[in-house]
């Protein structure tokens, strides 16, 4: 496997070809979605917006409030690629935000979520209930492309997957699936009143800005499996692309935590290639906080010494397993085609 070049914010973090030039003709769904994704790296500002339309249990009112990143700040993002494969692409996300006077807010710097997409994947992780997935065998020749959302440590958030449509004028990615409550949810708006989602997510690119609508239920999911639809959310991810020289705060930060995250993130794939379904378990502290005290740890080590670098694998692994409840080893009908 090999990183592309751009992963390292294009080396430069300068105006470069490899994040601004049209992709080449493609024939093939493989070739032509992996055109799209690509397509969706550079320098943005993001405008994350949710808002509740309507309350669907009884008795429940409608949240007023708006969740509203931009509020008081401008909120932006470097995504970069890692080529992981023929058939699989990681859109990494690395989010920062500036202030009303224009200058970076220092302690807004964070390795945000992970877009990783793979082409006709053998299974997909569903959610089932609160910290549970099931591995689920996909169908081959399905022409889908599986996106794997991750939590800021790189463990799964949630997947889903479907094919890429590119027939019409702008590439468009649907997919509905079921998920935890999202972070932003239980972390800024402190929402302890419903703990699943039932997503609708439709990725769409505008020429060299892209749209990641969502038209999502809330769900009450009960310990005995049943599901209570408390509310109708709406909300989008807007990503407007912008001079990459705007994203240059970030380089030293990505520079220094490089090779630490690729330890991580092959850890990680260790763990969902040779597991089947799986159980988290959902004590305090948050297994990112294990993560993130984990990876100051090894800023100061040489990670380029292959003896290092196993026993930060070993230790990644430690936590890992140290927030599972339970893992099962691959059934049948989840083995690699």
């Amino acid at each position: 496997m090999k990183l592309k070049t751009a992963l390292l914010l294009c080396s430069t973090i300068t105006v470069s070809a490899c994040a601004h030039a049209p992709p080449k003709e493609k024939s093939t769904p493989l070739e032509t979605g992996k055109a799209a994704i690509e397509k969706m790296a550079g320098c943005y500002l993001v405008d994350y917006n949710y808002a509740e339309s309507e309350a669907l249990k009884p008795g429940y009112s409608r949240d007023p409030r708006v969740y509203d990143v931009n509020k008081v700040k401008s909120v932006k993002e470097w995504i970069y690629t890692e080529e992981l494969g023929d058939k699989r692409v990681r859109l990494q996300h690395i989010l920062f935000a500036t202030g009303p006077d224009g200058k970076l807010i220092e302690d807004s710097k964070l390795k945000h979520q992970a877009d990783d997409w793979e082409f006709e994947a053998a299974k997909v992780y569903q959610f089932t209930g609160p910290a549970h997935w099931e591995a689920v065998a996909q169908p081959a020749n399905s022409n889908a492309w599986t996106r794997k959302v991750t939590n800021l440590d790189d463990g799964l958030r949630y997947q889903c997957a479907s094919p890429w449509k590119l027939e019409q004028g702008n590439p468009e990615w649907t997919c509905n699936n079921y998920s935890p409550i999202p972070g932003r949810e239980t972390r800024d708006m402190a929402r302890k009143d419903y703990n699943t989602l039932e997503r609708s997510t439709r990725i769409i690119l505008y020429g060299d800005s892209w749209l990641e609508r969502q038209d999502n239920t809330k769900i009450v999911h009960a310990d005995n499996g049943k599901k209570t639809p408390l509310a109708k959310e709406i909300g989008k991810n807007w990503y407007v692309r912008i001079p990459a020289s705007e994203c240059t705060v970030i380089k030293d930060f990505v520079d220094k935590r490089k090779e630490f995250w690729a330890i991580l993130r092959e850890s990680w794939d260790q763990v969902f290639q040779s597991e089947g379904s799986f159980t988290e378990k959902t004590t305090k502290p948050p297994r990112y906080e294990k993560m993130m005290e984990l990876e100051k740890t090894y800023l100061k080590q040489d990670l380029k010494n292959p003896a290092v670098r196993e026993q930060a694998r070993k230790d990644i692994l430690k936590v890992i397993a140290d927030y599972r409840i339970d893992s099962a080893a691959p059934a049948a009908n989840v083995s690699a085609r």
